[in-house]
């Protein structure tokens, strides 16, 4: 049976996800051969390639693939390191997107874990991060995602994340980080006194303008919820990495870097007035 019979097949009944599920489970034969008398049971590979297929962009059958057991599966895919991880983790990673049930069945399978140890798998760590970021946004009165990333680990992995990041990705992490610590107070403070204030400092000098202002947001994130913001001040020397922003001529990027000028602006102003009281 090859995938494009198992997507016609599947994709033509109701409740396919639970069929194609019911495939990937450890003793799939019995299943197959009620469905498909006489034939053998599919690869893995054939299944997941179909599901990710049929989910890829669709986040109503994401939604029901998680609803029908998914998760365990991708999890098992991408912790046992095998090669139909390649499927397996895009759609884990989708899942953080795709409903606030999904969300919750990542948590309950230890899904913010797998993205925590995904920030160490370079072509998959930005993803990650911004599946973290929205199970955070996203997050319920219970604050479980919240818990999640107050742990001493997950807060090392994050700090060390940013300071190791590969230049080429950093610009697309900012983001990311800017909603979790703008999100989440307790997060912002526990990341800011474990050692993220001096690296979103040392990277002003960034030459790209967008991220030199998402950096500036993210300190003024940082300033404004520090327990000791004159001490943040005066360890870092922010004030002179301000006033070297303002001074600095304005290069091709103009636009960008008018909007860094009145940012650094307004946050050198309200650092002044934090120092003289």
């Amino acid at each position: 049976m090859c995938a494009v019979h198992l997507y016609l097949f599947f994709g033509s009944r109701t409740n396919y996800e639970h069929r194609f599920l019911t495939l990937l489970s450890p003793h799939p034969t019995m299943a197959v051969q009620a469905f498909c008398p006489g034939e053998a049971p599919p690869p893995d590979g054939l299944v997941l390639n179909a599901l990710f297929n049929l989910c890829k962009i669709n986040k109503k059958r994401q939604e029901q693939a998680a609803e029908n057991g998914i998760i365990p599966h991708l999890m098992r895919f991408i912790t046992s390191d095998s090669p139909l991880k390649q499927y397996a983790l895009p759609l884990l990673c989708d899942m953080a997107h795709a409903s606030h049930h999904s969300r919750e069945q990542l948590r309950v399978h230890g899904g913010l874990d797998v993205y925590l140890s995904l920030l160490d798998d370079e072509p998959w760590s930005v993803t990650a991060l911004d599946s973290l970021a929205v199970c955070l946004i996203h997050d319920s009165d219970n604050r479980k995602a919240e818990q999640a990333l107050l742990k001493k680990e997950a807060v090392h992995k994050l700090v060390k994340f940013f300071q190791h990041c590969p230049e080429q990705h950093f610009v697309h992490i900012l983001e990311p980080f800017l909603k979790i610590i703008t999100k989440s107070v307790r997060i912002n403070t526990t990341l800011a006194v474990n050692g993220l204030t001096p690296l979103l400092i040392a990277r002003l000098d960034h030459q790209d303008a967008i991220a030199r202002l998402n950096l500036l947001k993210m300190i003024k994130a940082v300033y404004e919820h520090h327990p000791r913001p004159k001490q943040l001040i005066v360890e870092n020397g922010l004030p002179q990495k301000l006033q070297n922003l303002i001074e600095e001529r304005s290069g091709p990027s103009y636009g960008g870097q008018v909007l860094v000028k009145q940012m650094a602006t307004a946050l050198l102003k309200a650092l002044h007035i934090n120092t003289v009281l």
